[in-house]
């Protein structure tokens, strides 16, 4: 049986939507969200999962309601300790980690330490974790999927070619990866132009329909750098094995560079189902009747080198795996305060970097041993960030 952690967001409504379309049979033991009432109750009409966690009581008290006068026998739980219940229970067997940002971090690693299958949607949470949520995953037997397109797509190269993969073991006869960025919607923008960026014009990706928070991330670049941390640790990767190239089309999702010369590429629709489906089912394959890619597609492919100081946000990502430690949580924390002022207009577009940089610069690097320290080092940091930003926009 499988959670889904998130099921009101983008990743968890594909989830849903490729799940009724594989013919083998998938139960839903569980589905959460955090303020979407209306549309996880319909979700909880149409699949009828054992438990439905929201993120209060009064919503859970407004839930039960519906639930009962529909003769609905779902069970409503609500807050982290209902996270942490539909994540551990015995029968569940698949988790898909799809909360947004820093709030699923605390049911993933719960999760892994109850040795479920992780299908990760959340990059944050292995970002802030880092090497903690491997060494938990190689502990318990727990298997970590990545359903990022282009993690799920080295995955899926690895896989195809008989190499290993178990969390943290990358097959000596890989050299390097390359990720692949649509460059967002202001690739060509100049400066001057990125000084009067509008939340609205941010989460407006070229390809990919997404949540605001993830799209401004792509806006910025930001969410490549948290890319490159993630290849980093899942696939233990030195920072240098690891490429990116700007490619408009979203195509081509990743490429992996052999030892020998060779070089094996990933392509699929920009269509997030793909490296869902792939997550549910690994490591088999199922047919969900999505658009296949046609050979006039390929004529127009494109990409381009990321220059030297064009996206100030993978620069700091960069920066932040190279430092190592806490530097990752600082970075994800940093950036979550950042985004959050941004979309409520209370900061520009082009501050984002600014914001992280002192972050990086301010904040005390030490070990993540625990997950209590991540979580103090993301509170201080969130603190420390939204103090800068009163005091500095104000």
């Amino acid at each position: 049986m499988i959670t889904i952690l998130g099921s009101t967001g983008t990743i968890g409504i594909n989830a849903l939507s490729v799940i009724s379309k594989i013919k083998k049979s998938y139960p839903i033991f569980a589905l959460t969200a955090n303020k979407n009432i209306k549309l996880l109750f319909m979700q909880i009409k149409k699949y009828r999962p054992t438990y439905a966690v929201i993120g209060d009581q009064l919503n859970a008290v407004k839930l039960r309601k519906l639930c009962k006068t529909h003769n609905i026998n779902t069970k409503i739980l609500f807050g982290t300790s209902g996270l942490i219940y539909v994540t551990e229970h015995p029968r569940v067997k698949n988790v898909l980690s799809a909360i947004v940002g820093a709030a699923a971090l605390e049911p993933t690693i719960n999760a892994i330490k109850n040795s479920k299958n992780i299908l990760l949607a959340n990059k944050e949470s292995l970002i802030m974790s880092g090497s903690l949520m491997i060494k938990l995953a190689r502990k318990s037997g727990s298997l970590i999927i990545p359903v990022d397109s282009e993690h799920n797509a080295i995955l899926q190269i690895m896989s195809t070619y008989g190499l290993e993969y178990n969390n943290s073991t990358l097959n000596h006869k890989i050299n390097h990866v390359t990720l692949t960025a649509s460059g967002g919607p202001f690739l060509n923008f100049t400066k001057k132009q990125l000084l009067k960026v509008t939340p609205n014009e941010a989460v407006k990706h070229p390809k990919w329909k997404m949540g605001k928070k993830i799209s401004i991330d792509s806006a910025t670049m930001m969410n490549k750098g948290l890319e490159i941390i993630e290849a980093s640790i899942l696939f233990n990767l030195d920072p240098k094995q690891i490429k990116v190239l700007i490619h408009p089309e979203s195509i081509v999702h990743a490429l992996v560079a052999f030892t020998d010369g060779s070089v094996i590429s990933h392509m699929s629709q920009h269509d997030m189902r793909v490296a869902i489906s792939y997550a549910i089912s690994y490591p088999d394959r199922h047919k969900i009747d999505l658009k296949e890619l046609k050979n006039i597609e390929f004529k127009s492919l494109s990409f381009q080198k990321v220059k030297k100081n064009q996206f100030k946000c993978l620069d700091l990502c960069i920066k932040a795996l190279k430092l190592g430690h806490n530097a990752p949580t600082v970075l994800n924390a940093a950036n979550e305060i950042a985004v959050a002022n941004f979309i409520e207009n209370k900061i520009n577009f082009v501050d984002i970097p600014v914001i992280i940089d002192y972050a990086l610069k301010n904040m005390q690097l030490v070990k993540n041993s625990s997950l209590k320290s991540i979580l103090a080092c993301d509170q201080q940091t969130r603190k420390q960030v939204s103090d800068y930003i009163k005091n500095k926009w104000k």
